[in-house]
């Protein structure tokens, strides 16, 4: 299982960053739905969503403990964006950081720390036991992802990124 997690975990990774050209190459509303639409840190986050959902159909059938890791996922799923919002705003505003190579690095830096949480609860925890709310939780955060690509409030997360 590991080997595979970290196989999945690299072609999620690459696909999260071919999927931030995806929308300037196919400019339309299905697009919109998986890659960023602006140079916002919120649209990036589609980016680590959608390849790590994606990642974790292609996991599950295999799994020994479906729920489990379908739970472990919906836990990493979460975490991600707040570990790279965190970061890139320590970043930028505590420490007056930004540069192209930077956010890359956080990027795929998120997405395999991502798969190592994923990975540890599936083996190490039992997060299936609140699967239902990490769904619920999950549902909420997607809706977001994709509303607020259409009709983003007036915040500076949705805005496009300095730097």
């Amino acid at each position: 299982m590991k080997k595979r997690f970290i196989i999945v975990a690299v072609i999620a990774a690459v696909a999260g960053f071919a999927l931030h050209f995806l929308f300037s190459a196919l400019p339309n509303a299905v697009t919109a739905l998986f890659s960023p639409v602006r140079e916002s840190v919120w649209e990036h986050l589609k980016l680590l969503f959608w390849p790590s959902l994606t990642a974790a159909f292609v996991l599950a059938p295999r799994s020994e403990k479906p729920q489990r890791l379908w739970a472990a996922f919906f836990c990493a799923l979460l975490a991600m964006p707040l570990f790279l919002t965190g970061i890139y705003y320590l970043l930028l505003t505590g420490f007056g950081v930004s540069a192209l190579p930077l956010d890359i690095g956080l990027y795929f830096l998120t997405m395999f720390l991502g798969f190592a949480l994923a990975y540890f609860l599936y083996n190490k925890c039992r997060p299936e036991k609140i699967g239902g709310i990490l769904l619920l939780l999950l549902l909420l955060y997607a809706v977001c992802l994709i509303l607020f690509s259409y009709a983003a409030p007036p915040l500076e997360i949705f805005s496009s990124r300095r730097g």
